[in-house]
């Protein structure tokens, strides 16, 4: 149902019209509230379609549109169910005033005693969104990859966490240090030197050497490499390699293919398949986990250590 210069209120009255229609609304795990362009919707919209069939919950896309419209307007779309699966979704395109004061319009349409997720492919700060995104949800995930300065944007990450803060490309590297962790079952000796072949722009390899350093007290060195993917959303990282301090060593190697070998000192070696995973099954992991990520803020403020100390040596 699309709605014309409307209102929250003529909003919702649409969105109870269609769940009368399909017979009540279904029973929601959360709300997800994404930020993205009109250029990014249909790629939001597959992803999200994807996870809603882990995650039952009302989608409210917000599309920044005419910002330099003095007049406040909202066009939306109201679906049940249709190309976004099982999810409810709200699209609104927001002119004007009607953007800057996202929370005001968002808050009214959340489905009542369930968690808040926000989500944003786009940098909030272009649009002066950061706050308004982060005042009113129990989550939020960023993908800091698809910044202008990807880096940059995890350090302002960093600075401004709070807990519920999360970011795909830690998602990204999950299956990495499932793979690292599992290596080191039966290492008796401790690791002196780790180099990690990567993009050392790829977000997700700053925070695999922050999340090895807090592992293991060793900080990596990070040998700038082009990366082949057969997919974006696999981190752009080649290989981890380590070197023990009697002298064995250990790496994982992932090929263009996905296929990834561990190499082991006195053992044949280990063959594991890492594809890329899609938008929507990296999304569907992080809704897995609506409290703090501790894990994640420990490595963020490594990062951050390293980050800062670089810039002053440089």
């Amino acid at each position: 149902m699309h709605l014309k210069d409307t209102t929250t209120g003529g909003i919702m009255k649409a969105l109870d019209g269609l769940l009368h229609e399909v017979g009540g609304g279904s029973s929601l795990a959360l709300n997800l509230v994404a930020l993205t362009t009109e250029d990014e919707r249909e790629e939001v919209e597959n992803a999200a379609s994807v996870a809603a069939q882990e995650h039952p919950y009302r989608l409210i896309m917000a599309i920044p549109r005419d910002l330099e419209a003095t007049e406040p307007r909202i066009d939306a779309e109201v679906t049940v169910g249709e190309r976004l699966g099982s999810a409810e979704a709200i699209i609104l395109r927001l002119d004007g005033p009607a953007a800057a004061h996202l929370s005001s319009i968002v808050l009214p349409m959340l489905a009542s005693d369930v968690p808040v997720v926000t989500w944003w492919l786009l940098d909030p700060v272009r649009y002066g969104l950061e706050q308004e995104l982060r005042s009113f949800a129990d989550r939020r995930i960023t993908y800091s990859a698809r910044a202008s300065d990807p880096v940059q944007s995890l350090y302002r990450r960093a600075e401004t966490y709070a807990a519920g803060d999360t970011d795909i490309c830690w998602t990204r590297i999950s299956l990495w240090r499932s793979l690292i962790a599992s290596a080191f079952d039966g290492v008796t000796h401790a690791v002196e030197k780790i180099t990690i072949k990567a993009d050392d722009d790829d977000p997700s390899a700053q925070l695999m050497a922050a999340w090895l350093h807090t592992r293991l007290g060793v900080s990596p060195e990070i040998v700038d490499t082009e990366v082949e993917r057969n997919s974006e959303h696999l981190p752009a990282i080649a290989s981890v390699a380590f070197t023990m301090a009697g002298g064995e060593t250990m790496e994982v190697e992932r090929k263009a293919d996905g296929t990834t070998v561990l190499r082991q000192a006195g053992l044949p070696k280990r063959r594991q398949t890492l594809q890329g995973r899609t938008l929507g099954q990296l999304l569907a992991e992080e809704l897995r986990h609506i409290d703090p990520d501790t894990a994640y803020r420990k490595v963020l403020d490594t990062f951050q250590e390293h980050y800062v100390a670089e810039r002053a040596s440089a």
